[in-house]
C-alpha cells in the first residue's frame, strides 16, 4: 500500500512540474452580466459569438454596397478540364498480375498461396 501512495505522490509531483496538475478552479464567465459556470453554456456562447463575426463584419463593412455588385463565386474558378482522367476496365491479365503480386501471408481467411495458384481461374470473374 505504501508503494502505491508513493507512486501517486510522485506522479502528482511530476504532473505539477509539467503544468498538468488537477485544478480546483472551475471555468466561469460573465455572460449578459450573469456569472456562468456551466461549461456547455460557455461553449455555446463562444460558438454563437464566433459564428456571428463574419455576418456582422459583412453587414457593417458592406452596408452601402448592394449584394448584387459582388461577382459570383463561379468567376473565381478556372476553366474545367473534363478530359483529365481516363478510366478503363481492368483486363483479366491485369487482375491476375495484381493477385500474383500479393505478399505471401497477408490474407486473413484464405491462404494467399491458394489465391495466387487460382489467379488464372478467378481473374475472369473479377474482370468486368
Amino acid at each position: 500500500k505504501q508503494w502505491y501512495q508513493r507512486r501517486v505522490a510522485i506522479t502528482a509531483g511530476i504532473n505539477k512540474l509539467r503544468g498538468k496538475a488537477k485544478s480546483d478552479i472551475k471555468a466561469s464567465f460573465f455572460i449578459d452580466e450573469k456569472l456562468i459556470t456551466c461549461r456547455r453554456a460557455i461553449a455555446k456562447k463562444f460558438n454563437q459569438y464566433f459564428i456571428s463575426l463574419a455576418r456582422n463584419l459583412n453587414t457593417s463593412a458592406y452596408s452601402e454596397i448592394p449584394l448584387t455588385s459582388f461577382p459570383s463565386f463561379y468567376s473565381y474558378f478556372s476553366k474545367p478540364c473534363e478530359n483529365s482522367i481516363y478510366l478503363e476496365d481492368c483486363t483479366t491479365d491485369e487482375i491476375a498480375q495484381i493477385i500474383n503480386d500479393f505478399a505471401n501471408g497477408k490474407a486473413s481467411d484464405i491462404p494467399i498461396v491458394l489465391i495466387k495458384a487460382s489467379s488464372s481461374i478467378i481473374s475472369p470473374y473479377l474482370a468486368p
